[in-house]
């Protein structure tokens, strides 16, 4: 057993308590984008997708996948996979709704990025063109998975190379985006400042560069990890056992707490979506408050 027992019980329990927040919270997320027709507007739909994908990496990723894996460091459970059973456990179930949440963070940008250099031609996107944003940040990951199955059989190593490789690019294209937009909206001309519409879009902008940052501050640490194990780094083969998988274990900790602050933003930067959270409880509270109780 890497730790003791009473160690083990430790962590299980912090990652069973933050895999139910996450789905818990995102699941709410998604009751509310369901309900309120307000909140399904277009630039929200990746906001949606995004929600759903949040909520896997809680479900799936996190409560199968990763708790699963520690059951096991901790000889708490034993269980043998077979080659092709590790690699959808962990190249699939562990990595690939987490490449989902990033790949929606990085078309976020671009689509906010567009909302702000061309705000008229924005207004003007179908909504079939969010339908196609939506399919692509699903099947990107997919295939950036398939290929790392491929390589892991043949490869030790370089499916880390190609996670690595992807993770970077939409982190660039996620700091490109949001980068320029700070210098357009700091420097640049506002000839609609004072346009509602306008307003809306730079709030909702605001809302989602604080929600990408955070998220990403979140993952980056995991991904520097990841990289320097690809890399054989000394800093790594200095750690003893136990002190690698501690270290391991909590940045995995917050490498999935990216997945649970977003719907916590949304509340706190949305009115919208902050109205409807409210008067969701406000109405199950009628409700409860409505059902007459049995006197004996």
């Amino acid at each position: 057993m890497i730790f003791s027992l009473s160690e083990c019980i430790i962590w299980v329990s912090l990652f069973t308590a933050e895999f139910v927040a996450i789905v818990t919270v995102n699941l709410l997320s998604i009751i509310l984008f369901i309900k309120n027709r307000s909140l399904r507007t277009r630039s929200m739909h990746l906001v949606i997708s995004l929600t759903v994908a949040d909520m896997l990496v809680g479900a799936l990723s996190g409560g199968v996948s990763r708790l699963l894996g520690i059951l096991q460091d901790c000889r708490v459970v034993k269980f043998y996979l077979a080659q092709w059973e590790n690699d959808i456990l962990y190249l699939v179930l562990l990595l690939f709704f987490p490449l989902v949440s990033l790949t929606n963070i990085a078309v976020i940008s671009l689509e906010r990025f567009h909302a702000t250099f061309r705000p008229f031609r924005h207004r003007l996107i179908k909504r079939w063109v969010y339908v196609v944003a939506i399919a692509v940040v699903w099947i990107f990951p997919a295939v950036i998975r398939v290929l790392g199955m491929l390589y892991e059989t043949r490869y030790m190593y370089n499916h880390l190379y190609l996670f690595e490789s992807y993770c970077c690019l939409c982190l660039i294209v996620t700091f490109v985006s949001y980068t320029s937009i700070f210098f357009k909206s700091r420097f640049g001309a506002h000839p609609q400042r004072h346009c509602a519409a306008a307003l809306r879009q730079r709030k909702l902008t605001v809302t989602l560069f604080i929600t990408t940052l955070v998220s990403l501050l979140l993952w980056l640490p995991y991904n520097i990890s990841v990289f320097l194990k690809s890399t054989h780094a000394i800093i790594l083969d200095s750690l003893s056992f136990s002190e690698y998988f501690r270290l391991n274990y909590s940045l995995n900790f917050l490498f999935f707490a990216n997945s649970l602050v977003n719907p916590i933003l949304y509340a706190i930067r949305m009115s919208d979506f902050k109205k409807a959270l409210v008067s969701l409880f406000r109405r199950h509270q009628r409700e409860n408050a409505a059902i007459p109780l049995n006197r004996y």
